[in-house]
């Protein structure tokens, strides 16, 4: 009686298992064909060459965003190693465009890099690493909104937005291996939080997110005010209504930020310093300027509307509603990572808004529906 039981529900995994591989695997890859189409997914190559031989274009702060580029090599020395060995790929293959088609530009860039001896093997690591990160980036958001949301269905609707983010974040980019690790670091570090994790596991994380990207800063300072207790806040009485966390929590922190600034400081020792390069105009008032009122500004709202759409807008307006850990992160790190990157970069580059989205503001949202829901079937 209960073998054919188990063994419908063995198929019922597996079925499941398959259905989920397959879905993420289609999200994941969207966001790299766009990359290709309407990024600049082709100067991966010469980018990365050129950061392996210390001389990259902008030579700070890229020349000291090293993990990704030492997983990269790490990954074609295995390639070479294994699949190579069997299949020879720039041996076996030499792509051409018959004249009469009329190729765009881009296309004609592509047939001249894959081409180009060493480059095409570069290429199918460059997007199976960069595929690797869209699926965890995905995993670790479900596993994270799960926290948070107890429709799957619903959860999945929030992933088909991301994919739709991830798609439109692709102005002035490569690959940007760096910057969807810097994502992967917020979400296992959210996860840790919500799930009550061995705070150990930071002492893995920030390390590895300090060689990654220097954004990586706020991972300890989230894991701070996520220890903090607002749940008798009031205004009018400020820091008196907060309870700040134990001394081991203090010292958690001041260890990991001990370890980050030694990584930072240490990279930058052994590369050399140099000063930021300027990109259109000097960090500061001048890049707030051109970021808010200039002509380049209204290309960064439309991309940012991409990536946004009014989410943020919705979350204002129905702020009081959301679950108090969401509200401390929302306030813990959205108004900080907006106002460095206005301060330092421009901001049409929207890939760089990936975190406070998937962290923060699509978990709110969905909340925020699923939570609706609740209340009208209440009511009827």
């Amino acid at each position: 009686m209960f073998t054919p039981i188990t063994q419908l529900l063995q198929r019922n995994t597996k079925s499941k298992g398959l259905f989920l591989i397959l879905c993420f695997s289609l999200l994941s890859l969207y966001p790299i064909y766009k990359n290709f189409y309407n990024g600049r997914a082709v100067t991966t190559y010469e980018r990365h060459i050129a950061l392996i031989e210390g001389r990259s274009e902008y030579y700070n702060p890229w020349q000291y965003r090293m993990l990704s580029p030492m997983i990269i090599e790490g990954l074609m020395w295995t390639y070479n190693h294994t699949v190579d060995k069997i299949y020879p790929i720039e041996e076996k293959l030499h792509l051409q465009i018959n004249e009469t088609s009329e190729p765009t530009p881009e296309t004609k860039e592509f047939i001249q890099l894959v081409n180009t001896k060493g480059a095409l093997k570069y290429m199918i690591v460059f997007i199976f690493f960069r595929f690797v990160l869209n699926l965890l980036v995905f995993a670790l958001a479900f596993c994270l909104w799960k926290y948070f949301v107890q429709s799957n269905w619903l959860i999945f609707f929030g992933l088909c937005f991301v994919t739709l983010a991830m798609g439109n974040a692709v102005a002035a980019s490569d690959l940007t291996f760096n910057t969807y690790l810097d994502n992967i670091f917020y979400l296992l570090t959210a996860y840790l939080i919500v799930h009550k994790k061995n705070p150990a596991w930071l002492f893995v994380i920030v390390p590895l997110a300090a060689f990654n990207r220097e954004t990586s800063l706020l991972i300890p300072f989230l894991y701070f005010i996520s220890q903090m207790d607002f749940s008798g806040f009031e205004l009018k009485k400020a820091f008196s209504t907060i309870r700040f966390p134990p001394l081991k929590i203090w010292m958690i922190t001041g260890a990991l930020y001990i370890i980050f600034f030694s990584i930072f400081i240490a990279v930058r020792i052994h590369y050399g310093y140099r000063p930021p390069q300027i990109w259109k105009v000097p960090a500061g008032i001048q890049m707030i300027k051109l970021n808010l009122f200039s002509a380049v500004a209204m290309k960064s709202y439309f991309e940012m509307l991409g990536v946004f759409t009014v989410i943020p807008l919705i979350i204002l307006y129905k702020f009081r509603s959301f679950p108090l850990l969401l509200k401390v992160w929302f306030l813990g790190i959205v108004p900080a990572w907006f106002a460095v990157h206005l301060y330092s970069v421009v901001t049409y580059q929207t890939r760089l808004f990936l975190v406070p989205v998937i962290m923060v503001m699509m978990p709110m949202l969905l909340w925020l529906i699923e939570n609706e829901i609740k209340k009208k079937t209440t009511t009827a």
